[in-house]
């Protein structure tokens, strides 16, 4: 039987998206509707939203990650009304490895089609991993024509060389094989793998801040992820073993507290930054194997213990910049997001530190989301919703056989991994 659809009607498609947030002390998981209608930009709304805390040593261990998926995205699925089995994983900026990437290409025609552009694009991508790794992104930063430069879409130009500048973003091959195996056991598929800062910036950075430059700096538990944007392009992304983990761990040492208590310190009184009158504000600390034992110690003196290591985490970050004085030049703004961007005094620090000019980033509002999701905490499982939204535009921008390309990899080495278990399990 035919089926006919009446003229003027537009196609319209929905398709749930379930988003999935690694973290040292926290798995969060997202679900969404996502809409497609000829016509209009992709629509997002979340159905279901799902956390579930790993620990508070920032250091969780396989069956801890395997109990906190499982309760996140039950929770998630619960509130949805809906079962998933295919998730998008985030992926920490501290196991990702970023590389420039050129490719030359001919034209054989004259005249720069979409063809050309996805071919150097998809040529760029078989290059773009270093060796034990696998590509997750590859992302142009511009186009020459003919040796000139400025083309933001060189289709449609004569030209007899096409030179095409590329960003690819690859991680551990070793690290996202444990994350299939760890999300295979809780009967789940990996659908892709996203770097979490890149994912981020979908969620917190605006338009013209990734035009002029800025620098996206994610504070989390164990680690801190970055990226940086210029002229509207992801020019370099990564991250660094260090974040508000350490600054838990570093209280409960010098106070001698229970790490639990040390966080619930560090939240409620802490900060980079010491105010009038901090020297006369007192707190207690309970001692460690010995509870009827406190230790009395002023905000003042905890300030003294946040701030060298928030500096330090900083420091780290700027020294993974890119090595191009001009890039690193045109930067101006750096933007603050995670959880441990919440810390009272730490966008002052940022800006003394890095010497740019800083806000907090919180995620964007994606309707359907509770007003406890639009927390810094959650920019990542945001931002991952978004860049899942994204995808219909980035096919319709000639990224699409680009992604197929990265995405036919990243399948092959999740099967590869789940292999590899099941042989060594059985």
């Amino acid at each position: 039987m035919a089926t006919f659809r009446k003229a003027g009607r537009r196609k319209k498609d929905e398709t749930l998206a379930a988003a999935l947030d690694f973290g040292a002390s926290k798995v969060a998981c997202f679900i969404a509707r996502i809409t497609l209608e000829d016509g209009f930009a992709p629509h997002a709304e979340i159905i279901g939203v799902g956390r579930h805390g790993v620990g508070q040593r920032g250091r969780a261990s396989p069956d801890e990650l395997e109990k906190g998926v499982r309760n996140a995205v039950e929770l998630a699925e619960r509130m949805a009304g809906e079962e998933v089995r295919r998730v998008i994983v985030s992926v920490p900026g501290k196991h990702l490895r970023g590389r420039r990437i050129g490719v030359d290409l001919e034209i054989a025609g004259g005249v720069v089609t979409q063809e050309d552009v996805d071919d150097s694009l998809a040529e760029g991508a078989k290059i773009a991993n270093p060796p034990d790794c696998a590509p997750l992104h590859a992302m142009p930063t511009g186009f020459k024509v003919d040796g000139e430069d400025g083309f933001s879409d060189p289709v449609g130009f004569s030209a007899s060389m096409l030179s095409t500048e590329m960003f690819a973003v690859s991680a551990r091959q070793s690290f996202l094989d444990n994350m299939a195996d760890l999300i295979e056991r809780c009967d789940l598929q990996v659908d892709e793998f996203v770097a979490a800062p890149f994912a981020a910036a979908e969620a917190v950075l605006l338009d013209d801040e990734k035009e002029l430059g800025v620098l996206l700096i994610d504070i989390g538990a164990a680690s801190t992820g970055y990226a940086v944007y210029d002229n509207a392009a992801l020019v370099a992304c990564g991250g660094v073993a260090a974040g508000g983990g350490h600054i838990t761990r570093d209280i409960a040492q010098i106070f001698g507290a229970p790490l639990a208590h040390a966080e619930r310190i560090k939240t409620l009184y802490g900060s980079a930054l010491m105010g009038p009158g901090d020297e006369h504000r007192f707190i207690d600390f309970p001692q460690l194997g010995a509870s009827d034992e406190t230790v009395r110690a002023s905000r003042a003196d905890i300030c003294e213990v946040i701030l060298p290591r928030l500096e330090e985490i900083l420091e780290m970050v700027a020294e993974q910049l890119p090595d191009d004085p001009m890039r690193r030049s045109g930067l101006r703004r750096v933007v603050l997001t995670g959880g441990g961007s919440l810390l009272v005094g730490a966008r002052e620090v940022a800006e003394r530190t890095l010497a740019m000019k800083s806000r907090l980033g919180r995620p964007a509002p994606i309707p359907g989301s509770p007003e406890a999701a639009g927390a810094p905490a959650f920019s990542v499982c945001a931002g991952l919703v978004q860049y899942y939204a994204n995808l219909g535009r980035m096919h319709e921008n000639g990224l699409g056989v680009l992604r197929q390309s990265l995405h036919a990899g990243n399948q092959s080495s999740v099967l590869g991994g789940v292999e590899a278990w099941l042989r060594a399990k059985f």
